[in-house]
């Protein structure tokens, strides 16, 4: 299956990520399209950053664990800080 995500980062500007898929994507219809692609996009995105981590390892540009680590402390962070819906859920 082709998936394209169009990652766009740029530090210096305003919106520093911008996300999008290529002009051969047809926008899903429904809730469960959606759903479906964004944990495809998820999923692939996840591969991205794996072979990242991989190419550093490979070629010892730095160390495997101290990446790794960091990438969970970062979705740690996310993890545990309250969400604008769980906000308004606890509010």
């Amino acid at each position: 299956m082709k998936n394209t995500i169009i990652i766009d980062i740029d530090t210096d500007r305003e919106q520093p990520i911008l996300i999008g898929k290529g002009p051969e994507t047809t926008p899903p219809t429904t809730r469960e399209e959606a759903a479906k692609m964004l944990m495809d996009d998820i999923a692939c995105v996840t591969d991205a950053l794996i072979n990242l981590v991989h190419i550093v390892d490979q070629n010892q540009y730095g160390d495997k664990q101290i990446l790794v680590d960091r990438i969970k402390e970062q979705f740690d962070g996310y993890l545990s800080t309250p969400t604008q819906q769980d906000t308004e859920v606890q509010g």
